[in-house]
């Protein structure tokens, strides 16, 4: 497929192809204009993996390509749109009236970049037509019924002629959700009538996900003299396609502090964007979190208020609806803290840092403890509390949020960039993962209860980041606004 995502064939060398040994077929698939579905390029079909590898190496392909997004071009973008209004799509109270009688304004940006799911296991997907027309799918999906109906609608075929044998996978994180990798491999089959395994390479892994989209907070709070936040401005920036927020990219309105802050506005602008994005392990509040929960800390430290009792009374006195069970989010925050030690001196160059947050109807927060030389950061620990309702299997349960918080550290070292429409990192050299020796050790503690049971592979996720960056601040006094940590200077030890 073309490096820049939807770029069509103008010509390749297919002659000098079908020539190289063990390939039995090469062709050019015209793909649709639907970004989330068949993308145009060329099909090589071998005798075997390592044949068909080889012949692609040796294929030369001229591009046309659509688009030429890049991330240089975004970030310019939000730099300009940062003093706009932008489209406010909440709006409670008389915000301006409440900063002019504000004590004290806090005021920041943040942002993070694309990121990728980088499952363990890259795409991968086998299909057979039968000679009574049906097809069969061998796929590691999240979504067999929707990559059948695609696989219907390209081939024409009636879904009760498709078979999808529902694969165990390595790992998904949101990415199989997405049916791309079923529909080539069904229309190469479909086309050829033989039984085809497509496998994709990591570096098609990289160049073709649906990332986590990037974004911009531009965030002020207005505190009285005692210290409580009594109002509330977010300019978010965010990717969009012809005026609409695209996949993983939006944030509801309705997203705390609303109903916690008596005057709450929010305000949205659009940059239009051709990169593919998705859901992502949460699937956006891995990125939503670590910013309100840094910036509440901010606030807190700007207040002179300890960082859990800010929050713990920012949950206790609601203005509104908040979308949130307060008591839930209030007991994990008390959890982790008590677990912790929350308050004592952590010893010199060691900080603590605190968050929590909701998602999938789960509770979570952690405390993480961090070591800092310099700007060489060592995190120790993190204890976490989780509220999932009842817990049966208790060590599958501590691998899930122990999996969650390591690969939420991971994600900090993380990003994706672009240039001319293409993905510019490729493989695990240029896209960083945390290694055993740089990760903490988590204490994991449940809180049972009767309340029927939720997600529990993502809530525990979201707050480590923050929890972390928090932690990084009390540690070094360095503030980590920008993603990834190495933006700020900050190695891992």
């Amino acid at each position: 497929k073309s490096p820049a995502i939807g770029g069509k064939v103008k010509r390749a060398n297919l002659e000098q192809v079908r020539a190289l040994p063990g390939v039995t077929h090469a062709f050019v698939v015209p793909g649709t204009e639907e970004y989330n579905g068949l993308l145009p390029g060329v099909a090589i079909v071998a005798e075997s993996l390592w044949e068909a590898r080889a012949a692609r190496d040796k294929l030369e392909v001229e591009w046309e390509t659509t688009h030429a997004d890049s991330t240089a071009a975004y970030r310019e973008q939000a730099d300009k749109l940062v003093g706009q209004t932008g489209d406010i799509l909440r709006h409670d109270g008389d915000v301006e009236a409440a900063f002019e009688k504000a004590a004290r304004v806090v005021e920041a940006r943040y942002h993070y970049p694309h990121v990728a799911h980088a499952n363990m296991e890259p795409q991968n997907c086998t299909a057979m037509m039968h000679e009574d027309g049906r097809m069969e799918i061998w796929a590691p999906t999240q979504n067999a019924a929707a990559g059948r109906g695609m696989i219907s609608e390209l081939l024409g075929l009636p879904e009760e002629k498709i078979h999808v044998n529902q694969m165990r996978m390595g790992t998904a994180f949101g990415r199989r959700s997405r049916r791309d990798f079923m529909s080539e491999t069904g229309w190469i089959a479909h086309k050829v009538g033989k039984p085809v395994q497509l496998r994709w390479t990591r570096e098609d892994d990289f160049a073709h996900d649906f990332y986590r989209p990037e974004g911009w907070h531009h965030i002020r709070a207005g505190l009285d003299e005692n210290g409580r936040m009594i109002a509330w401005d977010h300019h978010f920036i965010t990717l969009g396609r012809d005026g609409e927020t695209i996949s993983g990219a939006r944030l509801s309105e309705n997203h705390y502090p609303a109903g916690l802050v008596p005057n709450f506005r929010f305000r949205q602008s659009i940059i239009e964007s051709r990169i593919r994005t998705g859901p992502w392990r949460s699937p956006g509040s891995s990125a939503y979190c670590w910013v309100f929960q840094s910036f509440f800390d901010e606030v807190a430290l700007a207040a002179g208020r300890d960082p859990l009792e800010f929050r713990l009374d920012l949950l206790s006195n609601p203005v509104g609806k908040p979308p949130l069970d307060l008591e839930r989010a209030r007991n994990t925050l008390k959890l982790a803290a008590e677990k912790a030690g929350w308050g004592r001196d952590p010893g010199e160059n060691r900080g603590l840092g605190i968050a929590f947050h909701t998602s999938q109807r789960g509770y979570a927060a952690h405390v993480a403890e961090v070591e800092a030389d310099g700007k060489r950061i060592k995190a120790k620990k993190v204890w976490s509390a989780i509220d999932v309702g009842p817990i049966l299997n208790l060590g599958g349960a501590k691998h899930q949020v122990e999996g969650c918080v390591i690969d939420a550290l991971s994600s900090t070292l993380q990003e994706m960039t672009f240039e001319n429409g293409a993905a510019q990192q490729s493989n695990f050299n240029d896209y960083t993962l945390l290694r055993f020796e740089q990760a903490p050790e988590v204490e994991c503690h449940f809180i049972q209860n009767d309340i029927p049971p939720t997600g529990l592979g993502e809530p525990p996720f979201n707050p480590a980041v923050p929890a972390y960056a928090n932690a990084i601040f009390a540690a070094s006094g360095i503030r980590v606004r920008d993603l990834p940590l190495q933006k700020a200077g900050i190695e891992l030890a």
